[in-house]
Order: structure tokens, then C-alpha cells, then sequence
């Protein structure tokens, strides 16, 4: 019962917000699935694929970051042409970071671009970490106090690299998400431990017309389903609306990249 309400609820929704809820049959159905097309190996040469990997990274000097989704995996870089340059293990609970010189900075050590052989042991701080295990070293305090000597303890710690607690910044509260290095030390000040800044932006792939929804997905609030077409330099494809495609140029050539698949080098 409930979720039949829900379900009238959505599609009294799209009708009131001018969208139709009645699936439609392929606008193009001459164009290619993005899938079936990248098994043309005479357009296409796969970089990567997404299998045991959570992201795929391009950075700015042409080579690729493989992140895995798996702790118990390595992350690895590789060139374009598969040849690998580096590869690694490293603990989760702790910082991962790649700066603007292409430095990397994992399991509290400094690896220095662009070969990744000469390394030094790097100092890592992570302000939370400290917070917490102060709260817990004055468990024999009552609330109230033990509250008051986590924020001077607080206070004191931001103020070696110059920061203040968040609560003090009423201009600027983004300010309070820190990830970079002061003080010959990697500070982190967010929830989020991985961060690459020596990565190249990717480029949205234009769309030749509009999206049509296609099927309903049952749950518990049923979800549409929608197709989306695109075309980049003449080559058109068709792909589910969530694949989000995008292009990236790396070495004067042109990549095809998105979250569903990988990067493909395009022929």
C-alpha cells in the first residue's frame, strides 16, 4: 500500500513538473550502445577498466592512476601504454595525496616525482585522529571538563599551523577543510584522505539530443531509467544517463573515459 502511494506520489510529480512518465521507444536506434562500441578494436585501444578499481585518474604529466577499491590491493601508475611506473600498497587510515609538483605522499612517506625512487620518511597529521585520541586520554574527567580540555588541546594544535577551530571562522567556513602541506608537514583537517592535485581536468562530451526515458526500475520508489546520446568529433554513441561520459587529452591524443567503463584511447 505504501509503496503505491509512493509510486503516485512520483508520477503526480512529473506530470505537475511538466515531465512525461510514459517510457518511449529508442529516438536512435541506429546509434550504437557505448559498450558495443568500444569492442571495436579498430576505434578503440582500452587504457584501463574499471575492474578492482575505484577511480581512474589522469594526471597532468599524461600518466594514469589506478586507484583500487580494495585495501588489500595496490594502487599502481602506469603510462598510457600500460608500462607501469610505480605501484604501492598503502594503509587507508592514512593520508593519500599527490601535490601540484606530482610529489606523493603515502604511509607516511614522501615519494619525490618523477621516478618515485628517492623517498623520505614525511611527518602526517591528522587533526581528528589527534582530537580523538585526546578525548580519549581524559576519560577520567567528567563531561564538562574533559569537553573544555579537548578544545584548548584543540586550539593549541591548529595554532602551530596556523589554523584556528572551525567554529571561529564565521567568514570562510571552508576554510576549515584542509589537505595540503605547512610547516614540512602533510596536514589534513577533513574526513576525506585521498586527494590528488596533479591530475588533468576531463571535458563533458555534448549530447546530439534529448534523453528519453526508456523503463521504470521497480524498488521501492520506482526509478526511471533513461538513454542519452552523444557525439564527439562525429563518432555518436548512446549510453544510460548515469554513465556520464567525458573526454580527456592526453599526449596530443584523445581519451574516452567514464565511471562505467574505464579509459579508452580513442583510434
Amino acid at each position: 500500500m505504501k509503496s503505491n502511494i509512493l509510486t503516485l506520489l512520483y508520477l503526480s510529480l512529473l506530470f505537475l513538473f511538466g515531465c512525461n512518465p510514459f517510457p518511449k521507444k529508442d529516438k536512435h536506434p541506429e546509434v550504437p550502445i557505448i559498450t558495443d562500441l568500444l569492442k571495436d578494436k579498430t576505434k578503440f585501444r582500452k587504457v584501463a577498466d574499471l575492474t578492482d578499481l575505484s577511480e581512474i585518474i589522469v594526471l597532468k604529466d599524461d600518466r594514469v592512476l589506478l586507484k583500487p577499491n580494495n585495501s588489500n590491493l595496490e594502487f599502481k601508475i602506469i603510462d598510457v601504454g600500460n608500462k607501469l611506473i610505480f605501484k604501492a600498497k598503502y594503509d587507508w587510515k592514512i593520508p593519500f595525496y599527490i601535490d601540484d609538483h606530482g610529489d606523493l605522499y603515502i604511509n607516511r612517506k614522501k615519494y619525490f616525482y618523477p621516478e618515485y625512487t628517492k623517498m623520505q620518511e614525511f611527518k602526517t597529521v591528522v587533526f581528528q585522529d589527534s582530537i580523538d585520541n585526546k578525548f580519549a586520554d581524559l576519560s577520567h574527567l567528567n563531561d564538562s571538563l574533559r569537553s573544555k580540555a579537548v578544545d584548548e588541546y584543540e586550539k593549541k594544535l591548529l595554532k602551530t599551523y596556523g589554523l584556528v577551530p572551525c567554529e571561529y571562522q564565521v567568514v570562510n567556513t571552508k576554510s576549515c577543510d584542509v589537505f595540503e602541506i605547512r610547516n614540512d608537514a602533510l596536514i589534513i583537517r577533513q574526513s576525506e584522505l585521498f586527494k590528488v592535485d596533479f591530475l588533468k581536468p576531463k571535458k563533458d562530451i555534448p549530447k546530439f539530443d534529448d534523453d528519453v526515458l526508456i523503463a521504470w526500475r521497480n524498488g521501492k520508489v520506482p526509478t526511471p531509467t533513461y538513454l542519452s546520446y552523444y557525439q564527439f568529433d562525429g563518432l555518436k554513441f548512446k549510453c544510460g544517463h548515469m554513465t556520464y561520459p567525458k573526454t580527456i587529452r592526453i599526449a596530443k591524443k584523445d581519451y574516452l573515459y567514464s565511471p562505467d567503463f574505464g579509459l579508452y584511447e580513442i583510434l
